[in-house]
């Protein structure tokens, strides 16, 4: 009963609060919020309290995808399956293990040893200044020692503007102390320097080239200007930065060599008495050209049978089926790597 009176709560109560346009009585009493525009004109209205509206309770749902997505692998887990208190009371050992494949994380369960990304640059940033701090007086201890008495000789001052000072190695080790699980003081050191350069605006990311046509581009060959469209380019779906195969070592570069077309050899013959072969001098720039092509195939010929001693074997193309699909990303069926390879 108590649930189908809470049903019924649900199914008649409004979840949206509603503002009375007209001021209550009570209006000269109220906090007021002021604004100053620029030409100096103050705006105020009275500042009404919402009251707190019950949340829907939070659920999750499935939706099913034709095609699979790279992701990296888990380290919280996010839901705890109930198997039953058959189950639970029973071998009560399998939430343990479960819980100990994700290294005992739970997503929403914060330990005090919690330390995310953002945490960690700023706990980072607040240690530098004590090494900068003890710094300072270290050196200053060492000039005051380096000081010989006798005639004052006016000194040329010199004032060192320094960049911000790189973590020292006792910082990270420390931190990788107090938090283990966040891995060895050289891979908080590398990781800092990711996060720090991440969060540059400034910062360019790895073999980023400047825009072209931005104030800050610069004067570099065309394969460095072209080199992110050919590596962000997949080969295999035909697509940039694709979720699928995404970039790894063994990403297939892109093939620079010329395609070649098939082989039509053009007939020696006129094809009648309007040919273009009947005109005066085509018969000579015929020959030449044919004479010139004889000359590259064998030349071709004399280089694939270099290449073919060489390796020891002689080497086989692969190639793959022209894909006949209608263009549809979301089908994975049709795609050229569900096409059968054929052996020449």
């Amino acid at each position: 009963d108590l649930l189908v009176e809470e049903q019924k709560k649900w199914l008649n109560s409004k979840a949206h609060w509603v503002h009375q346009k007209e001021p209550p009585s009570h209006v000269s009493c109220m906090k007021k919020a002021e604004v100053s525009r620029s030409d100096g004109q103050t705006l105020s209205v009275p500042i009404k309290v919402i009251n707190a509206v019950t949340p829907i309770p939070t659920m999750y749902t499935w939706a099913p995808i034709q095609q699979n997505f790279m992701v990296e692998d888990e380290t919280v887990l996010h839901n705890i399956p109930y198997m039953g208190d058959e189950i639970l009371d029973g071998d009560g050992t399998f939430i343990e293990e479960l819980i100990k494949n994700y290294d005992g994380k739970v997503h929403g369960e914060r330990e005090a040893g919690f330390i995310d990304d953002t945490i960690f640059v700023e706990l980072v940033n607040a240690l530098v200044h004590f090494q900068v701090k003890d710094q300072e007086e270290a050196e200053a201890s060492s000039d005051s020692a380096k000081a010989v008495p006798g005639p004052s000789t006016p000194q040329k001052s010199s004032n060192k503007t320094s960049d911000k000072s790189f973590p020292a190695p006792v910082i990270f080790q420390a931190i990788s102390a107090m938090f283990p699980d966040k891995g060895k003081p050289e891979e908080l050191r590398e990781k800092y320097r990711e996060l720090t350069v991440r969060l540059d605006p400034n910062a360019l990311p790895p073999e980023c080239t400047p825009n072209i046509d931005g104030p800050t581009a610069e004067s570099v060959p065309r394969a460095q200007t072209m080199h992110s469209y050919h590596t962000l380019f997949c080969r295999r779906c035909f697509k940039y930065d694709c979720f699928l195969h995404r970039l790894k070592v063994h990403h297939p570069g892109p093939n620079l060599a010329k395609r070649k077309g098939p082989d039509l050899k053009m007939s020696s013959e006129p094809c009648g008495t309007d040919c273009y072969m009947l005109l005066e001098g085509m018969q000579e720039k015929l020959a030449a050209a044919a004479k010139s092509a004889a000359a590259e195939q064998v030349r071709e010929e004399m280089e694939e049978q270099n290449g073919t001693k060489g390796e020891g074997s002689v080497p086989r193309k692969v190639r793959k089926q022209t894909s006949v699909d209608s263009g549809n990303e979301a089908s994975s069926e049709d795609s050229n790597d569900s096409k059968e390879m054929k052996m020449e």
